[in-house]
């Protein structure tokens, strides 16, 4: 005796098997088989012919994960590009001010101090895109939301280190001008460096697909 729910198990394994990987799609088909098999029922076929009929409209599993792809992969475009240009307006305000104030930013500043500061604003400059390249080092974790997770932990000690470097480890130390500006530059840059790992996690899941 035919049992829908046993077909529909085996049906969902199948399609996941040959390419329908993530659960939303398969529960989008489902819901749609189950439609059209209500549809074919009331006008007259048996529980098995409406579900036979109603897999063959929906398509063989490689040719939904393509169109499913399709569907996805400007998303995933669209994120990405603005990522990138939210880095690239970061780095735009970071060097607005030197370039604005040349050449008062390293005029307190002897020939080593200068090298040092320009080392800094050089690492930081590079950092957020340093994803972009390093992606095939860093682990790939493909659930989206298990990603941002980690991204979102990823930050939040970066954001408490200017704090700590402000007020509880200027204070205590004896520095001129030209260093503290130097040590400045350098606080600045784990920022930059842990936003070139939160977008190289990024691409590291998709370059997985």
């Amino acid at each position: 005796m035919f049992n829908l729910e046993q077909a529909i198990a085996e049906w969902r394994r199948q399609m996941l098997v040959a390419g329908i990987k993530t659960p939303v799609p398969m529960d989008e088909l489902e819901s749609h088989l189950r439609e059209d098999m209500e549809q074919q029922v009331r006008a007259g076929l048996s529980a098995q012919q409406a579900f036979e009929a109603a897999v063959q409209r929906i398509g063989q599993a490689e040719a939904l994960e393509a169109e499913f792809a399709k569907m996805v992969e400007p998303e995933e475009t669209r994120e990405r590009k603005l990522k990138l240009l939210c880095i690239v307006f970061t780095v735009l305000a970071y060097l607005a001010p030197f370039a604005l104030n040349v050449p008062k930013p390293w005029s307190g500043m002897n020939a080593t101090e200068q090298w040092l500061g320009l080392a800094a604003v050089a690492l930081t400059v590079l950092s957020p895109f340093s994803g972009l390249y390093i992606h095939r080092f860093l682990p790939i974790i493909p659930d989206k939301r298990v990603r941002t997770c980690v991204q979102f932990a990823s930050v939040l000690p970066v954001l408490i280190w200017p704090c700590v470097f402000t007020f509880v480890i200027l204070p205590r130390v004896e520095l001129t001008i030209g260093q503290v500006n130097v040590a400045t530059l350098w606080a600045i840059s784990p920022l930059a460096v842990f936003g070139g790992l939160i977008l190289g996690l990024d691409e590291a899941a998709q370059a997985s697909r």
